[in-house]
């Protein structure tokens, strides 16, 4: 009896919290919301379109007739916006990491009762009611408001407390007290199996994608690599080769940002891509000694294997 009473009072002691903010741990916190918000969600798929139609659209106008009508300032300004935005995280991390300076040092417990913190300036105390869940990182615990946005947040770096151990019973207070925000998402759910089923499916899709897309480069420059089957002047199609090549790059790029965080589906994404790259450069290799007549309609090869220019 007296031992089952002992170990209940070391289980309800408060976790002790000693720390200072860091800019990449605040950063981490921001990241780490935008990932479990409708919103974040929704802004890092835009601008993952804004990037893979931007570099399309780069691709296609450079290579077209009117390539020297390319709106490159406009693109300049889209990539500009796109680091901006990717950024954001980091800069806001900055003005709070400011305002934390100027509190120095915190101290605080975490219970059952919830969350309190001093420093030299000012104490503050929280219930569990301001926080609705919560997310793990490997090196934080961060606390979410209960409103659909998130905008409140409260971030406990692991480093903070004592022993090692304190960061079990730190994970084990917030789970009594919040709800995992990520637990859709943990290894072995019925969704975490879907979206796994789904990036696989989506990958493979990709990892045949960029071989095509290869090929289709390697036969554009066919005519002008054989002027003994097709001789004369040809049509310059060096321009749509290097559009082919581009996407098909993209391609295996997608492929392997799918499975990124599946250990098994990576290492054999890495494989098949190192492969398909093999084929990507030896067509790179053949459309590389056109390059110099990007800018012309028509384009011929000599008996020395020198390609000739010629704007008709």
């Amino acid at each position: 009896m007296a031992e089952g009473r002992e170990a209940d009072a070391v289980a309800e002691r408060p976790v002790e919290l000693a720390y200072r903010p860091t800019i990449s741990e605040l950063t981490s916190a921001l990241r780490a919301r935008a990932r479990i918000t409708r919103a974040g969600r929704v802004q890092r798929r835009a601008l993952i379109w804004t990037v893979a139609v931007t570099a399309v659209g780069v691709l296609l106008s450079a290579a077209g007739s009117g390539h020297r009508d390319t709106p490159w300032p406009l693109y300049a300004g889209v990539v500009g916006f796109v680091a901006l935005a990717t950024a954001m995280p980091w800069l806001q991390a900055c003005r709070l990491h400011q305002l934390a300076e100027r509190q120095g040092d915190i101290h605080g417990t975490v219970d059952d009762t919830g969350i309190r913190l001093a420093t030299a300036h000012s104490s503050t105390s929280h219930s569990w009611h301001l926080y609705a869940r919560y997310v793990e990182t490997l090196e934080l615990f961060v606390l979410l408001s209960a409103d659909r946005s998130s905008v409140g947040l409260a971030v406990l770096p692991k480093r903070a407390v004592a022993a090692p151990e304190d960061v079990d019973r730190l994970r084990a207070v917030l789970d009594r007290r919040l709800v995992r925000a990520d637990t859709a998402a943990t290894s072995g759910s019925p969704r975490s199996r879907g979206r796994a089923v789904a990036r696989g499916a989506g990958s493979v899709g990709l990892l045949l994608l960029g071989p095509l897309l290869f090929f289709f480069a390697f036969a554009a420059v066919q005519q002008v690599t054989h002027p003994d089957r097709f001789p004369g002047i040809q049509n310059n199609t060096a321009p749509i080769s290097v559009v082919m090549l581009g996407l098909g790059t993209l391609a295996i790029a997608g492929a392997w940002w799918l499975v990124r965080r599946m250990a098994v589906m990576r290492i054999v994404t890495v494989v098949l891509a190192a492969l398909a790259l093999i084929a990507g450069g030896a067509a790179l290799y053949r459309v590389a000694p056109m390059l110099h007549c990007w800018g012309s309609d028509r384009i011929a090869r000599d008996a020395e294997g020198a390609y000739a220019c010629y704007d008709l």
